[in-house]
């Protein structure tokens, strides 16, 4: 005997599934109920970036970055974090920075959406801070073009906050796989 009050029709059961699958993969909040967002801090050279906290998986010294031929030059290559292999970005050449020497202190700041977990090349990550929602102002009129759809605006101590999603889900960051002249299969 069957429950009454349970759907029979498996299209109705795949639908409610669907809904709930849906709410709890959403992304909690933007902002926190005080209206405020914790974000930690990255430096590249001169310049001071947010990240949102809830994108940040982890921040780790730099060691044993190996390159990648073949792909674009904002890749910086490959870690190996405790045995998971992550590619590497160099956000100086998105975010139109100076491309600099090397330091001896850089970091790692593996950060993710929905659909990647990367690792940003920084020079420092000092700390976390927090920032009213209320007091993020649009981008500065003089953001490079290629960095304007990753900036999600500035703090008024003039700290550039990033959108990580959008900088993960830009197409340009994609390494298309060509097949290599006189390679297998000629």
């Amino acid at each position: 005997m069957g429950d009454a009050a349970a759907p029979t029709d498996h299209g109705q059961v795949g639908r409610i599934l669907e809904q709930r699958a849906r709410a709890l993969a959403r992304p909690l909040a933007a902002e926190e109920p005080d209206g405020a967002l914790d974000l930690v801090i990255v430096v590249l050279g001169s310049e001071r970036y947010g990240i949102d906290i809830r994108a940040v998986r982890e921040v780790q010294p730099l060691q044993g970055l190996t390159s990648v031929p073949g792909v674009p030059a904002w890749w910086a290559g490959m870690v190996n974090i405790r045995g998971t292999l992550y590619p590497v970005l160099d956000p100086r050449s998105r975010l139109g920075l100076p491309t600099e020497a090397e330091g001896e202190q850089r970091k790692v700041v593996l950060v993710w959406n929905d659909r990647a977990c990367v690792g940003l090349l920084v020079d420092d990550a000092p700390g976390v801070t927090r920032v009213a929602a209320r007091e993020i102002r649009p981008p500065l009129a003089g953001t490079v073009d290629a960095a304007r759809p990753t900036v999600r605006g500035v703090t008024p101590d003039l700290l550039t906050i990033l959108d990580v999603g959008a900088m993960l889900n830009d197409p340009a960051l994609a390494v298309q796989q060509q097949p290599a002249e006189g390679g297998m299969g000629r």
